[in-house]
Protein backbone atom coordinates (compact mmCIF):
# COMPACT_ATOMS: atom_id res chain seq x y z
CA UNK A 1 0.00 0.00 0.00
CA UNK A 2 2.93 2.32 0.74
CA UNK A 3 4.19 2.22 -2.83
CA UNK A 4 0.72 2.76 -4.27
CA UNK A 5 0.28 5.89 -2.17
CA UNK A 6 3.72 7.19 -3.17
CA UNK A 7 2.89 6.55 -6.84
CA UNK A 8 -0.44 8.40 -6.49
CA UNK A 9 1.28 11.34 -4.77
CA UNK A 10 3.87 11.38 -7.56
CA UNK A 11 1.22 11.40 -10.30
CA UNK A 12 -0.79 14.10 -8.53
CA UNK A 13 2.32 16.23 -8.13
CA UNK A 14 2.87 16.01 -11.89
CA UNK A 15 -0.74 16.63 -12.93
CA UNK A 16 -2.07 19.17 -10.39
CA UNK A 17 0.20 22.12 -11.31
CA UNK A 18 -1.12 22.06 -14.87
CA UNK A 19 -4.76 21.56 -13.92
CA UNK A 20 -6.00 22.69 -10.51
CA UNK A 21 -3.17 25.08 -9.63
CA UNK A 22 -3.54 26.71 -13.03
CA UNK A 23 -6.57 28.46 -11.54
CA UNK A 24 -4.78 29.26 -8.27
CA UNK A 25 -1.68 30.77 -9.87
CA UNK A 26 -0.32 34.05 -8.50
CA UNK A 27 0.63 36.14 -11.54
CA UNK A 28 1.40 32.99 -13.47
CA UNK A 29 3.40 31.32 -10.69
CA UNK A 30 2.38 27.83 -9.59
CA UNK A 31 3.89 25.61 -6.92
CA UNK A 32 6.43 22.97 -7.85
CA UNK A 33 4.69 20.04 -6.19
CA UNK A 34 7.21 17.46 -7.36
CA UNK A 35 10.00 19.48 -5.78
CA UNK A 36 7.94 19.68 -2.58
CA UNK A 37 7.36 15.91 -2.64
CA UNK A 38 11.08 15.34 -3.26
CA UNK A 39 11.89 17.49 -0.23
CA UNK A 40 9.46 15.48 1.92
CA UNK A 41 10.82 12.16 0.67
CA UNK A 42 14.41 13.27 1.31
CA UNK A 43 13.50 14.39 4.81
CA UNK A 44 12.22 10.93 5.70
CA UNK A 45 14.74 8.68 3.93
CA UNK A 46 18.48 8.07 3.96
CA UNK A 47 20.77 9.82 1.50
CA UNK A 48 21.10 7.05 -1.15
CA UNK A 49 17.35 6.48 -1.43
CA UNK A 50 16.76 10.26 -1.40
CA UNK A 51 19.15 10.74 -4.29
CA UNK A 52 17.55 7.84 -6.19
CA UNK A 53 14.12 9.37 -5.63
CA UNK A 54 15.36 12.74 -6.91
CA UNK A 55 16.98 11.11 -9.92
CA UNK A 56 13.92 9.03 -10.83
CA UNK A 57 11.37 11.77 -10.18
CA UNK A 58 13.43 14.33 -12.10
CA UNK A 59 13.90 12.01 -15.06
CA UNK A 60 10.19 11.23 -15.20
CA UNK A 61 9.35 14.93 -14.94
CA UNK A 62 11.76 15.66 -17.79
CA UNK A 63 10.05 13.02 -19.92
CA UNK A 64 6.61 14.32 -18.89
CA UNK A 65 7.46 17.90 -19.84
CA UNK A 66 9.27 16.74 -22.97
CA UNK A 67 11.92 19.43 -23.22
CA UNK A 68 15.40 19.89 -21.86
CA UNK A 69 15.99 16.34 -20.68
CA UNK A 70 18.21 16.42 -17.61
CA UNK A 71 17.22 19.84 -16.29
CA UNK A 72 14.82 18.60 -13.61
CA UNK A 73 16.82 15.43 -13.10
CA UNK A 74 19.85 17.40 -11.96
CA UNK A 75 17.70 19.88 -10.06
CA UNK A 76 15.80 17.26 -8.06
CA UNK A 77 19.00 15.39 -7.21
CA UNK A 78 20.43 18.65 -5.83
CA UNK A 79 17.17 19.30 -3.97
CA UNK A 80 17.17 15.78 -2.49
CA UNK A 81 20.78 16.11 -1.37
CA UNK A 82 20.26 19.54 0.17
CA UNK A 83 17.04 18.48 1.91
CA UNK A 84 18.62 15.37 3.34
CA UNK A 85 21.68 17.29 4.48
CA UNK A 86 19.60 20.01 6.20
CA UNK A 87 17.29 17.46 7.81
CA UNK A 88 20.28 15.89 9.53
CA UNK A 89 21.07 19.24 11.12
CA UNK A 90 17.57 20.59 11.85
CA UNK A 91 14.70 19.32 13.94
CA UNK A 92 12.15 18.06 11.41
CA UNK A 93 9.23 18.00 13.86
CA UNK A 94 9.31 21.80 14.06
CA UNK A 95 6.93 22.99 11.34
CA UNK A 96 8.30 26.54 11.27
CA UNK A 97 11.82 25.24 10.61
CA UNK A 98 10.43 22.87 8.00
CA UNK A 99 8.63 25.75 6.29
CA UNK A 100 11.84 27.78 6.26
CA UNK A 101 13.80 24.77 5.00
CA UNK A 102 11.31 24.21 2.17
CA UNK A 103 11.63 27.89 1.23
CA UNK A 104 15.45 27.68 1.18
CA UNK A 105 15.65 24.38 -0.69
CA UNK A 106 12.99 25.43 -3.22
CA UNK A 107 14.88 28.66 -3.79
CA UNK A 108 18.08 26.70 -4.45
CA UNK A 109 16.21 24.31 -6.75
CA UNK A 110 14.58 27.09 -8.73
CA UNK A 111 17.92 28.88 -9.07
CA UNK A 112 19.32 25.63 -10.44
CA UNK A 113 16.41 25.44 -12.93
CA UNK A 114 17.02 29.06 -13.93
CA UNK A 115 20.75 28.56 -14.55
CA UNK A 116 20.18 25.34 -16.46
CA UNK A 117 17.47 27.09 -18.49
CA UNK A 118 19.82 29.94 -19.31
CA UNK A 119 22.48 27.40 -20.23
CA UNK A 120 19.99 25.70 -22.55
CA UNK A 121 19.43 28.97 -24.37
CA UNK A 122 16.21 30.25 -22.81
CA UNK A 123 15.96 34.02 -22.95
CA UNK A 124 14.85 34.91 -19.41
CA UNK A 125 15.44 38.30 -17.88
CA UNK A 126 16.89 38.62 -14.40
CA UNK A 127 13.62 40.10 -13.13
CA UNK A 128 11.63 37.15 -14.46
CA UNK A 129 14.06 34.72 -12.83
CA UNK A 130 13.84 36.50 -9.48
CA UNK A 131 10.04 36.59 -9.64
CA UNK A 132 9.88 32.89 -10.54
CA UNK A 133 12.41 31.76 -7.92
CA UNK A 134 10.91 33.62 -4.98
CA UNK A 135 7.33 33.12 -6.14
CA UNK A 136 7.63 29.33 -6.37
CA UNK A 137 9.61 29.17 -3.12
CA UNK A 138 6.97 31.22 -1.32
CA UNK A 139 4.13 29.16 -2.81
CA UNK A 140 5.79 25.89 -1.72
CA UNK A 141 6.43 27.32 1.76
CA UNK A 142 2.77 28.35 2.06
CA UNK A 143 1.74 24.77 1.26
CA UNK A 144 3.89 23.28 4.05
CA UNK A 145 1.48 23.92 6.97
CA UNK A 146 -1.29 22.25 4.96
CA UNK A 147 0.61 19.25 3.62
CA UNK A 148 3.55 18.50 5.90
CA UNK A 149 1.72 17.50 9.12
CA UNK A 150 -0.25 14.84 7.26
CA UNK A 151 2.73 13.47 5.35
CA UNK A 152 5.05 13.57 8.35
CA UNK A 153 2.53 11.74 10.54
CA UNK A 154 2.02 9.16 7.80
CA UNK A 155 5.77 8.59 7.47
CA UNK A 156 6.07 8.05 11.22
CA UNK A 157 2.89 6.13 12.06
CA UNK A 158 0.76 5.69 8.95
CA UNK A 159 0.74 4.07 5.55
CA UNK A 160 3.96 5.70 4.35
CA UNK A 161 5.97 4.23 7.23
CA UNK A 162 8.62 1.80 6.07
CA UNK A 163 8.13 -1.63 7.60
CA UNK A 164 10.91 -4.19 7.30
CA UNK A 165 9.97 -7.50 5.71
CA UNK A 166 9.77 -9.31 9.07
CA UNK A 167 7.07 -6.84 10.30
CA UNK A 168 4.88 -7.33 7.23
Amino acid sequence: MRYVIIAVMFLLSLVLPGTLFHFWAWSGIKPDLLMLLTIYMAMHHRLPSSLLWGLGAGLLEDFYLGRYIGMYTLTLVVVAFLSNWLTGRWYRENFLLTTFMVFLVTTAGQICVAFLGLGAGLQWSLGDIAQLVFGVALYNAVLVPVTYPLIHRSFLHGWLRYRPRYER
